[in-house]
């Protein structure tokens, strides 16, 4: 097998053919890969957030967290939230099986310096940082806004249920700018929905 970092590329656009609430009914289905392009959008809006209220973020190491984030579900799928946070047993199980098919199906067909400079983007992701955390903040909020999009669309059951308690993710994370996203933010994506607008609360 030859070893070639073009092989990051090709994973990359796999992501464009994978959907994501594979166990739900969806009037639009976004890619992972369009879920991936929002995080980015949405990280870097809170990170200019953080700034505004006076942290200090490292630039390079949210983009490179956001950007690569769900880079390992090219080989394993988009594995539903309820499945993978069910325990904690099956979290770590799955995260060694990520781990196991990146290094055998992606990792061990590029060649070095890039194989070990990979290694370590693809797993830099959701730590206790800030810029683990704004990351953390940005998936959630993207799949809050995909459950918005799915109740203009009149698509309630389940997600009126999953807003609430994603909302409540959003709103637990405890920084500056997740703060503002739901006291500034949020109402703004919500004006013209009457089932949200004032509604719904954190659960």
């Amino acid at each position: 097998m030859d070893k070639n970092p073009g092989r990051l590329l090709l994973n990359a656009r796999k992501l464009n053919n994978i959907g994501r609430w594979a166990n739900e009914f969806l009037h639009q289905r976004p890619s992972v890969a369009e879920h991936s392009f929002m995080v980015c959008q949405i990280a870097q809006l809170l990170g200019v957030i953080e700034e505004e209220g006076g942290g200090m973020v490292d630039w390079k190491s949210l983009y490179r967290k956001a950007l690569n984030h769900d880079t390992p579900e090219a080989l394993v799928g988009d594995v539903i939230s309820t499945t993978k946070n069910i325990n904690e047993d099956t979290k770590k199980a799955l995260d060694r099986v990520e781990v196991a098919l990146v290094e055998s199906q992606l990792l061990s067909g590029i060649d070095e310096p890039f194989q070990s400079v990979y290694r370590k983007i693809i797993f830099d992701g959701k730590d206790d940082s800030l810029e683990g955390r704004i990351l953390t903040c940005a998936d959630n909020i993207d799949a809050l806004m995909e459950c918005i999009q799915e109740v203009k669309l009149a698509n309630t059951d389940p997600f009126l249920d999953k807003y609430r308690v994603i909302l409540k993710k959003v709103s637990d994370i405890g920084l500056y700018s997740s703060t503002y996203f739901v006291d500034r933010i949020l109402p703004f994506l919500i004006k013209d929905c009457q089932l949200l607008n004032g509604s719904i609360e954190p659960t």
